[in-house]
């Protein structure tokens, strides 16, 4: 589990190349406003990466990661791994500006090639759970 989590930080690194902020420094926030975690170090309470946290477990009503949950089914409209969802989070930094709405379908508005791209690494991590 330990090299997903490792794994998945290197991927969404390397795929930031197309940003002027680091990955770190963005956040996930739901369409319905909820905050859904940070790409900080998986020691950081907030961080999607840390799996014993709020936002890294996947038991947790407010993870990505939670394949039943809101946030994370492949059925919820404001999951990034429905297929289908046009609500899925956005990436933001924290003076509220707009990075793209994660989410694994390309036609969603807001969609962006990264973060289309980041989706599909984190439904990764999500499904090796």
């Amino acid at each position: 589990m330990k090299k997903i989590f490792t794994l998945g930080i290197l991927l969404t690194f390397c795929a930031l190349s197309t940003f002027a902020i680091s990955l770190a420094d963005l956040m996930l926030v739901a369409d319905d406003g909820t905050f859904l975690g940070t790409f900080e170090s998986e020691y950081s309470k907030n961080s999607i990466y840390n799996q014993y946290g709020t936002y890294g477990t996947p038991y947790s009503a407010e993870s990505i990661f939670n394949k039943y949950g809101n946030y994370g089914s492949d059925y919820s409209q404001y999951s990034p791994f429905n297929k289908y969802a046009n609500n899925g989070p956005w990436l933001m930094d924290r003076r509220g500006n707009y990075y793209g709405r994660l989410s694994i379908n390309k036609y969603a508005q807001g969609v962006t090639d990264y973060s289309y791209k980041l989706a599909f690494q984190l439904k990764a991590i999500r499904d090796s759970m």
